[in-house]
């Protein structure tokens, strides 16, 4: 089940419970002459407390829910901020690669002058006058820019995290697990 999809489940859930227990909650505060006879104010009051347990149930399970999906999303941001960051970083190499080459004399394609000029005018302007100075270098480069594919389209970290796949219970087993007395489970064996 994707994160978005239990989200949604168990916010339902939760609020079908609300809407019993406040249904409840309006027949006990009622004075006791409209009260119809085959009620008990006492099973009522036990049915809201089951009630508020289940309630307690399906939103703690909502709130891990939740916090399942903030730690997608922080991941994943955190992945795209890593990988913007390695690509600064190889542009940044690519332009001081650049740098190295026209202030040798060497022979640069113009689309890597560009993107040196475009980076940085005065960076540009110190390789060009190093490349006066320096002895007229015969070597000649291909472009370092080439080899850039087309940007892929990705997705928001909104959406990661909300297409995550989780396994969570359906929302009824976890009120239903609410009526069940808890199960110990049994001691583990010494190794």
């Amino acid at each position: 089940m994707k994160i978005r999809d239990a989200k949604q489940s168990y916010a339902a859930h939760r609020h079908e419970i609300w809407e019993k227990r406040e249904a409840l909650a309006k027949i006990l505060k009622e004075p006791g002459g409209s009260l119809p006879s085959s009620f008990d104010r006492v099973e009522i009051s036990k049915e809201l407390s089951l009630l508020d347990a289940q309630y307690d149930a399906v939103d703690k399970a909502l709130m891990g829910i939740t916090a399942m999906e903030t730690k997608v999303f922080g991941d994943e941001c955190n992945r795209h901020q890593a990988e913007t960051q390695a690509k600064m970083a190889e542009e940044m190499g690519k332009i001081m690669e650049v740098f190295r080459r026209v202030s040798s004399g060497a022979k640069v394609p113009a689309k890597d002058l560009q993107k040196l000029m475009d980076y940085d005018m005065k960076l540009y302007m110190a390789a060009k006058q190093a490349a006066l100075l320096a002895r007229q270098n015969e070597k000649e480069y291909d472009s370092l820019w080439e080899d850039e594919e087309k940007p892929r389209e990705q997705k928001t970290c909104e959406e990661v995290a909300a297409e995550t796949e989780i396994s969570a219970p359906r929302p009824s087993a976890v009120s239903a697990a609410v009526e069940a007395p808890p199960v110990e489970p049994p001691p583990e064996e010494i190794l």
